[in-house]
């Protein structure tokens, strides 16, 4: 067995010069960094005041449009309730007068008393059908039973 020696090996490279972003940040960095921040935080202050007041601006104009538009509704339904209650006022005074509807009203108090009256009278003559119904049942009976006890037929037949 043969032994090869072992193969060469290229240098192991230089070490290189670190990159200008690796580097430990300067104090003159960190300044630059904080007005950039300064910088970015005025403007995120000053976009949002603008949006605000812009927000404030369309709900005040929202809020005056919605204003007309109620009040615009309300002399509409205003107008609505007085034309009904002319067309009432005029229905009113279509109507009978008071002295009509009084009369009226006695007259059907007399009919209602006539005809309580009625009712009252065809009562006591149901009730005395009635009386008279029993009276001819018991009148029946003692025809039939009259009949039974003689054991006779009192009707005659002709011949």
């Amino acid at each position: 067995m043969t032994t090869e020696p072992p193969a060469p090996q290229p240098p192991a490279p230089a070490p290189q010069p670190p990159a200008p972003e690796a580097r430990p940040a300067t104090a003159e960095d960190l300044r630059g960094i904080r007005r950039w921040l300064l910088v970015a935080g005025v403007w995120a202050v000053a976009a949002t005041t603008i949006g605000v007041i812009a927000l404030v601006k369309a709900n005040d104009a929202s809020d005056e449009q919605e204003n007309a538009r109620t009040a615009t509704q309300l002399t509409k339904v205003q107008r609505q309730l007085s034309g009904r209650l002319d067309d009432l006022e005029g229905r009113l005074d279509e109507l009978a007068p008071a002295a009509d509807v009084t009369k009226l009203d006695q007259r059907l108090k007399k009919v209602e008393n006539a005809a309580s009256k009625t009712t009252d009278r065809l009562e006591a003559v149901g009730k005395d059908v009635d009386d008279l119904q029993s009276q001819v049942d018991d009148l029946e009976q003692q025809v039939e039973s009259n009949t039974d006890t003689t054991g006779t037929d009192t009707t005659e037949t002709t011949p």
